[in-house]
């Protein structure tokens, strides 16, 4: 009889893994073929245009130009007595690791060649997009079968297939999967690291002190991989290795083992940025300004931080907001599972396996510094290239249904009654965990067969064929576009992108002049829904209405406006820059707006790319 049960477990174990596989496949081909409608994150844009000149052959070289990175790279060619080269600007913002994984898949799709895959058959999407969304699927897709086979070895297969049914059904989890962010990357790392780290706590328990230090350096060396996949890692790797310290010992050897791999990792990027922006943490620093000051984003587009300073005295209670909005947004930045919260509850359980019970400690202290990260970084989006919550979705997850498992064993209900209880408490779970995926799932069906292969964008503000085509066709590859739409101008439309400044001294006074010095010109402004649509301040945070628009467009506020004045009134050509020609009173020396973009300035041909939604002012000189 014992033999019996013994054989029904395993098939009933082989038909949850097949069940499980077949899901993921199923669910993976579905984002990526039927329902799939294009990048729409920033970053992901930002690391596939690096990732394309990488595969061409011209090295981690960025066309997307920060107002402050370029001053900073013109001080630093002032100081070492050379020549600012924008041409080939190296990028210093992000980990390298995801974008060689990207750079690796558009060599081998032969999509690294731009002209070859221009947008040709009347579709709304780029096909590069579906390459580095299927390149983050990858990592998706192995980032559950790791964490399965982390989760069988903590606990049993039940658990290992429900936690990875919970990540197969979790919409955020899905949106990351194509999204072509670093985080299943990271994921994979993790996950990797978590396997080496339960290996070491189990050498260290029966007293293979070697095996257990082994175990510890290739946990950090998988942690150094997450840290080249996203900078931001390494804030949980901190976590590591105070969970280090106090449980190994001698702690001083598990300590400087994992310091010292993290060195080795780090040291490279660090030198690298010392040499090009006299900095060793190079623009890393700026996303500080989400805590300390106005954002990030003004931090970049300022010409001089003394114009963007640091808010020191509202930094304490800032801070003290993203903590604890950290906590408020803990459900639904792990995917709205339900069980993500009662990993809380499973710290005060004392589990009977002492590798259970220990590892539970090592992720609560990753996961703390990594809350300390994202507030002091002020990160509260779900979706956002720096969150690093989603990380450590799979096994809070995991611990979560152990504990609803534990619940499950103790009450009155046993053999077959006890597993139709716990069929039931996790059909129930999985339902509602996946309410927001199956909520939209006819609509994004219908939206799929409907469009077939022209493909839904992701519009506002992104529309794929306006960059591709039309703004190719009135430009040149060697200039530079002035646009608010700098990520997607770069990897849509293959051209050099400078983030639009607030100020527009800082454009005539600081910036053009300092890409004239690197040989280059700005050949006019892209003015796109990322600066008049809602979706902006919902995206932002930022006022909406013209608040919004004047909250980030700054002195170029009447030029977004402009756009969205002749959309609600198409019978009226309204060429709104134009009332923006002159200064109040004569007074401010600083040039005005519209003597820079407007029919009365230097930038006067408008050219329309999407009717006004999407309007491009270039120069009437230009021979494009």
């Amino acid at each position: 009889m014992a033999g019996m049960n013994v054989m029904q477990m395993t098939r009933d174990a082989k038909v949850l893994r097949l069940i499980t596989l077949v899901l993921l496949i199923a669910l993976c081909v579905f984002k990526l073929v039927l329902t799939y409608r294009g990048l729409d994150q920033p970053v992901a844009m930002d690391q596939a245009q690096i990732a394309r000149s990488l595969a061409s052959g011209d090295g981690f070289t960025t066309k997307f130009l920060r107002p402050i990175e370029v001053m900073t790279v013109k001080k630093q060619a002032e100081k070492d007595k050379e020549t600012p080269n924008f041409a080939q600007l190296r990028d210093s913002n992000y980990a390298p690791l995801n974008v060689v994984a990207m750079a690796v898949a558009l060599k081998v799709s032969g999509y690294d060649d731009f002209d070859a895959c221009r947008i040709t058959d009347g579709g709304h999407t780029y096909a590069p997009d579906r390459i580095i969304s299927a390149t983050s699927t990858i990592f998706f897709a192995l980032a559950v079968i790791l964490s399965y086979m982390l989760v069988a070895r903590l606990f049993d297969e039940v658990v290992a297939c429900a936690t990875s049914v919970f990540m197969i059904l979790s919409d955020l989890m899905l949106d990351y999967a194509v999204s072509g962010l670093p985080q299943m990357l990271m994921l994979c790392c993790m996950l990797g690291a978590l396997h080496a780290l339960l290996t070491s706590i189990q050498c260290y328990e029966r007293e293979e002190r070697y095996w257990s230090l082994l175990y510890i350096f290739l946990c950090f060396v998988c942690v150094g991989l997450m840290c080249l996949s996203g900078w931001m890692s390494i804030w949980p790797a901190l976590g590591l290795l105070l969970f280090c310290g106090f449980y190994f010992r001698p702690s001083g050897s598990y300590l400087l083992t994992g310091v010292l791999v993290l060195f080795l990792f780090l040291v490279v990027p660090a030198i690298r940025n010392q040499l090009e922006l006299g900095s060793v943490l190079g623009n890393a620093m700026l996303g500080l300004y989400n805590s300390f000051g106005g954002g990030e984003e003004m931090a970049q587009r300022a010409a001089d931080l003394n114009n963007a300073p640091l808010q020191s005295t509202g930094f304490v209670m800032n801070f003290l907001g993203y903590t604890f909005g950290q906590l408020r947004s803990l459900y639904v930045n792990m995917g709205s599972i339900i069980v993500v919260p009662f990993f809380f509850l499973a710290i005060f359980n004392r589990y009977r396996s002492n590798e259970v019970q220990t590892l539970k400690w090592a992720v609560l202290g990753m996961w703390f510094f990594a809350c300390i990260g994202m507030a002091l970084f002020g990160i509260e989006s779900p979706m956002n290239g720096s969150q690093l919550a989603v990380l450590f979705t799979p096994i809070f997850t995991a611990y979560g249904i152990s504990l609803v498992f534990n619940f499950l064993a103790r009450s009155q209900y046993e053999g077959a009654s006890f597993n139709q209880m716990r069929g039931l408490t996790m059909f129930l779970m999985v339902l509602v965990s996946a309410g927001p995926f199956l909520s939209t799932l006819p609509r994004d069906i219908y939206m799929g067969i409907w469009l077939g292969n022209k493909g839904r964008p992701h519009y506002p503000p992104y529309y794929p064929p306006a960059l591709n085509n039309g703004l190719v066709d009135v430009t040149n590859a060697e200039d530079v576009v002035v646009t608010d739409q700098p990520w997607a101008v770069a990897w849509y439309a293959n051209r050099r992108a400078m983030w639009i400044p607030t100020r527009v001294e800082d454009f005539v006074t600081y910036l053009e002049p300092a890409l004239v010095d690197g040989g280059l010109k700005v050949q006019g402004f892209l003015i796109t829904p990322s600066s008049h649509s809602a979706i902006t301040t919902e995206v932002t945070g930022a006022p909406g209405g013209m608040s919004g628009i004047v909250n980030n467009m700054g002195d170029f506020a009447p030029l977004a406006m402009e756009g969205k004045i002749l959309q609600i009134t198409p019978r009226h050509n309204i060429a709104l820059a134009d009332a923006f020609a002159e200064n109040v009173g004569g007074n401010n020396r600083s040039q005005p707006m519209g003597q820079v973009v407007s029919s009365r300035g230097r930038f006067s041909n408008r050219v329309p790319l999407l009717g006004a939604e999407i309007m491009y002012y270039g120069s009437s000189l230009s021979s494009n």
